[in-house]
């Protein structure tokens, strides 16, 4: 059965503990398989790898996977380590030996080898076959690669500089059998993902692709201005059967993401159309108010944005939601303020 999951690997405000952990019990009663915990700005997994874990931070580790274990949703850890090179130095396969086995030592179901949003390099393949390699080496299965170019988008190449010769077609061979590769669609946010293309990617790459769901991120400085409450669509009714999995990499707002992440799931496993899927969804973790309230204001944050609503407007809003004080409308209260700015970090946007 194909595997439906969450990837927090978005750029800009990492989700507080206390709403990420909610997400275990949200995904035993609503319907999910496993959790990545990657957000780009916990630098101990990005920028900052090399660098000592200290305790308190194996710790924090150790009790997001109790969290998630105990409601029986698989956890993983996904590390991105940035800035490699054209070859591994010595000292970097020493920390990456290092890590990897800390990383083994907490007994994680899923290992992410993340390479998404980094420059390219000269040999760049030959550096992630290696890594995966080393890595296959602590974690026999539940490996999961992201490529440096994980779409076909042309913005990949203008951002990164070009993918090298054959990039994607190499993955095949070089990554090995049995490790998930992930990818976007088209685009690296895809409005659609037609079947023709996920034929021609399970063909690129020798297996079938592990889709990051990028169709609600909002962790840019454009994107960042509004909630991307869309409908799930785009994806045929044979979606499931072309990928091996699909981790939603949801927006900033955690709350506010379970909406969506439910009404994507009512779309996958029950087969609801996407506008009644995304009602449903709202009267199921809402209150009636608060429910309409979300979907007679949809389109305007979705398509408006904060840079589009009028200050009389946004003081009407604030007091209305404010009044239903849940979790969900204090996110949006929030996001009205302007408290989830993300500045340039989020290169694609």
């Amino acid at each position: 059965m194909t595997k439906i999951g969450i990837v927090e690997g978005f750029f800009g405000p990492s989700w507080p503990e206390e709403a990420r952990k909610t997400f275990a019990p949200f995904m035993k009663n609503y319907g999910g398989d496993f959790y990545i915990y990657a957000p780009k700005r916990d630098a101990f997994l990005r920028k900052s790898w090399r660098e000592y874990w200290p305790v308190e931070y194996l710790n924090f580790l150790e009790d997001l996977k109790q969290n998630f274990n105990s409601h029986g949703i698989k956890f993983g850890v996904a590390i991105s380590p940035f800035g490699l090179g054209t070859e591994i130095s010595n000292e970097d396969w020493k920390h990456l030996r290092e890590k990897l086995k800390i990383l083994s030592n907490l007994k994680l179901d899923y290992l992410g080898l993340f390479f998404d949003d980094m420059p390219s390099t000269d040999k760049l393949l030959d550096v992630q076959k290696s890594v995966v390699n080393l890595a296959k080496e602590f974690f026999s299965d539940g490996l999961i690669f992201c490529p440096s170019y994980y779409s076909f988008d042309p913005i990949l190449d203008k951002v990164f500089g070009a993918r090298p010769p054959l990039y994607v077609e190499g993955l095949s061979q070089a990554i090995a059998a049995g490790v998930e590769v992930c990818w976007t669609g088209p685009k690296v946010i895809s409005d659609e993902i037609p079947a023709s293309h996920l034929i021609e990617v399970s063909q690129l790459i020798g297996r079938k692709p592990f889709i990051w769901e990028n169709l609600f991120a909002n962790d840019g400085p454009k994107n960042c201005k509004f909630l991307k409450l869309r409908y799930f669509s785009g994806r045929d009714e044979h979606f499931l059967d072309q990928i091996s999995g699909i981790s939603f990499n949801l927006m900033n707002q955690p709350y506010l993401s379970q909406l969506l992440y439910l009404a994507s799931v009512m779309v996958l496993k029950n087969e609801l159309e996407p506008a009644q899927a995304f009602e449903a969804s709202c009267k199921t973790l809402c209150s009636p108010k608060l429910s309409q309230l979300i979907i007679e204001h949809r389109l305007l944050f979705l398509a408006t944005g904060l840079d589009g609503i009028s200050q009389e407007m946004k003081s009407n809003l604030l007091e209305l939601f404010n009044l239903e004080g849940s979790v969900l409308s204090l996110e949006i209260v929030s996001w009205l303020k302007g408290d989830y700015i993300v500045g340039p970090e989020c290169l694609t946007d």
